[in-house]
């Protein structure tokens, strides 16, 4: 059985369309700051927090949804 390559597409969408609406928080590495304190070195990471909207989710998942669909009709 041979899988559209637009299936997978549809079903990965899918899938980061639902993990968006489980966990909407993404926090990603924003600056790196090296604080020398006597002989030792400090090293200072901020971390910066990006909030998801639920429609963001909730759209992955319709075109995740309309690729399968498109791709499995017959023409």
């Amino acid at each position: 059985m041979k899988i559209h390559p637009f299936v997978l597409i549809g079903a990965l969408l899918i899938a980061c369309g639902i993990a968006a609406l489980i966990h909407p928080n993404l926090s990603m590495p924003s600056k790196k700051h090296e604080v020398q304190i006597g002989t030792e070195k400090v090293i200072m990471e901020t971390t910066r927090i990006i909030q998801l909207p639920k429609v963001f989710g909730v759209l992955l998942m319709i075109a995740g949804g309309s690729l399968i669909f498109l791709s499995t009709r017959k023409s």
